[in-house]
């Protein structure tokens, strides 16, 4: 149904493939929760441009750490 209504191909994935999204995205959830530990959102009722700003921020900081890395 979600397929349809965003006017995408519907996949089957194999166990393998689900396993690594959902590897993925669990890294990606808790890289944000940290991120959010040291830059929380203190706005009540923030609007979706400061949400863009804060994932851009998160973005911007995740990439100098792995830079930093390599």
């Amino acid at each position: 149904m979600a397929c349809r209504f965003l006017n995408l191909d519907h996949h089957i994935h194999s166990s393998l493939e689900k396993s690594l999204i959902e590897r993925k995205m669990q890294y990606i959830k808790d890289r944000t929760e940290s991120f959010d530990d040291y830059f929380p959102c203190r706005i009540k009722n923030c609007k979706l441009k400061h949400v863009r700003n804060w994932l851009r921020l998160f973005v911007d900081h995740h990439n100098n750490e792995i830079k930093h890395i390599k």
